[in-house]
């Protein structure tokens, strides 16, 4: 199949409106995927409307670890969307298959290695005041650069892409946004309440980019563990058990790889870390022949003497039941201990990225001078300066009319 200059060579995969196709451009080395979708599937649906702002976000964005979108074309039946492609398939399969050959799921060696990449790209996103609503591990891939690489599974030499950004967001005037949208196993609880409770009061309950994090920790913890932190067989199950609190942790980790998951895996969304102090976290930070081994003679003083409260940490996400026999830990280690604190050249650095985002658009706001700041601004001025604020431009291109 051809559209225009893309050869669309041969199928990669089916998606829910459509297939995914390896696609050459006529005098361009490299390989893309095109994702085609039925024009008359979706032109009055959802889907719709999450594939226009998917284009929209990826425009917006530029990230070495997010996928991008070099094109968009359309026919009379079908939409065609390009994108760069990448040969190592989803971080679930290269999972399965890790713990197919070796006996056991990613050591903390590759896991920071490619947590490093995804905490890089969520910080990216939430700087610019974005939400991905959709984190999970058939949602990041893997891209070989070198086919010897892919040929041995050297996941080392692998870099991470985060896709499908249908789902994703700016954040509310306030801060929160209510839709429900993502992936239960993965969903922050209290997005799986507004999906689960028919409870009025419940829907109007509101989220954050605290959202992606706890859908991270869900990632980071099935990458660590090779299972699901809440496994369950249906929605009640599942509901019971994030309630409840209650995940594993197997001794055999670090200090800090418990501190960067508790970090993550709050239930309360305030007491999560955010993207930039992962960043800076010991487990991303740090050499991973460094860390500290669990030492269960210490937690076991500690809950014997009463350092640890029981009863005020049961119901939360950050502990596992204490029991030496079967080998899981009871942590209270709370994640901001083992972070960084941002340096004076990173918090300036950050502070001039927001003043060069959030300026005026070229076309300025009437009654203020197209070179005015941000500061002193009111929350209203800035909320209208970030719904049109400049595409970054990259060497993408883009068909803003496809949608006309």
């Amino acid at each position: 199949m051809k559209v225009e200059n893309y050869i669309l060579e041969k199928p990669l995969g089916k998606g829910a409106f459509g297939e995914v196709y390896l696609t050459t451009v006529e005098g361009d080395p490299k390989l893309y995927a095109t994702k085609k979708y039925d024009r008359g599937e979706i032109e009055h649906t959802e889907a719709k409307k999450y594939l226009e702002n998917e284009i929209k976000i990826l425009r917006y964005i530029d990230h070495p670890n997010i996928v991008k979108i070099k094109d968009v074309k359309k026919s009379k039946k079908h939409f065609f969307v390009v994108m760069e492609c990448c040969n190592g398939g989803e971080l679930s399969k290269a999972l399965a298959k890790y713990m197919e050959k070796y006996s056991h799921p990613f050591p903390e060696e590759i896991l920071q290695y490619l947590m490093r990449q995804i905490v890089s790209a969520i910080k990216y996103i939430h700087d610019r005041k974005i939400i991905h609503r959709d984190i999970k591990l058939d949602n990041i891939l893997l891209h070989y650069e070198n086919e010897e690489d892919k040929k041995n599974f050297n996941i080392m030499k692998a870099q991470v892409k985060i896709i499908d950004f249908g789902f994703s967001c700016f954040m509310g005037p306030n801060g929160l946004r209510y839709t429900t949208l993502g992936s239960p196993m993965n969903m922050d609880p209290i997005l799986l309440k507004k999906l689960y409770s028919r409870s009025k009061k419940m829907r109007q309950l509101g989220y954050n980019e605290s959202a992606d994090i706890w859908s991270l920790g869900t990632v980071c913890y099935e990458l660590l563990i090779g299972k699901p932190v809440f496994d369950a067989e249906d929605m009640t199950e599942l509901v019971n058990k994030v309630e409840d609190g209650s995940y594993k942790i197997p001794t055999t980790i670090s200090y800090e790889m418990v501190s960067f998951l508790n970090g993550m895996l709050q239930y309360n969304s305030k007491q999560r870390l955010t993207a930039s102090q992962l960043y800076r976290h010991d487990f991303l930070t740090k050499d991973v022949k460094q860390f500290k081994k669990i030492n269960l003679e210490v937690i076991s003083d500690k809950v014997n003497s009463g350092m640890i409260n029981m009863n005020a940490v049961h119901n939360s996400t950050i502990w596992s039941i204490f029991n030496k026999q079967s080998e899981s830990l009871l942590s209270t280690i709370l994640g901001s201990a083992f972070v960084k604190p941002a340096d004076k050249k990173e918090e300036q650095e950050l502070k001039n990225e927001k003043q060069t985002l959030l300026q005026l658009p070229s076309k300025g706001i009437p009654g203020n001078p197209t070179d005015n700041k941000i500061d002193g601004m009111s929350k209203e001025e800035l909320d209208k300066i970030e719904k049109n604020a400049p595409i970054k431009e990259t060497n993408y291109v883009f068909n803003a009319s496809i949608f006309d």
